[in-house]
């Protein structure tokens, strides 16, 4: 699979200050089969098509479909476990927590960034509202831990949504 594209992408935002803080962030790119995605450990800014993690979509896709945990550390091991199983031969680098997170989300390409701009939006008081006016149609998702739990929080949120608005969101903001 070519991944020049989310190459460029993540480099030019992971570079860009403006966009984000401490090389944080990640990105990936998927066809019908696997989910390639920036792996912990690695700079947006300083990554190679050789440094993203290839993952089989069916296999992240399994921990949608765990029993509710009642403790969350038993979940999230569960998870990190078809997680490490959902990886491809050959990749190297552990993916990121967020790889369920972009597994879920429809479009090829997903760029997850964390722009201080955007940070002040989302950790402010009233920060829904402000997103509500200024950006109408994105999906705002209020703090919910990393990982798996996100996943699933937007997992759902963004079914609402598409129910809603025949169409899943373009912009999340979490």
């Amino acid at each position: 699979m070519d991944l020049s594209t989310i190459v460029q992408l993540s480099r030019k935002y992971g570079s860009n200050r403006d966009y984000v803080l401490a090389g944080g962030g990640n990105t990936s790119r998927k066809d019908s089969q696997f989910l390639h995605v920036k792996p912990s450990g690695v700079k947006l800014a300083d990554i190679c098509e050789d440094d993203f993690v290839r993952m089989d979509r069916a296999a992240i896709r399994k921990c949608f479909q765990l029993q509710e945990f009642a403790d969350k550390d038993a979940r999230e091991e569960a998870v990190k476990r078809l997680m490490a199983d959902a990886v491809c031969p050959g990749s190297k680098g552990r993916p990121s927590v967020e790889a369920p997170l972009h597994e879920i989300i429809p479009n090829t390409f997903v760029v997850h960034l964390h722009p201080a701009m955007v940070n002040g939006m989302t950790c402010g008081v009233n920060g829904g509202d402000a997103c509500a006016k200024l950006f109408p149609d994105a999906l705002w998702i209020d703090y919910v831990d990393p990982g798996f739990i996100l996943a699933k929080t937007v997992f759902d949120a963004g079914n609402r949504y598409a129910s809603q608005h025949g169409k899943a969101p373009k912009i999340i903001f979490l």
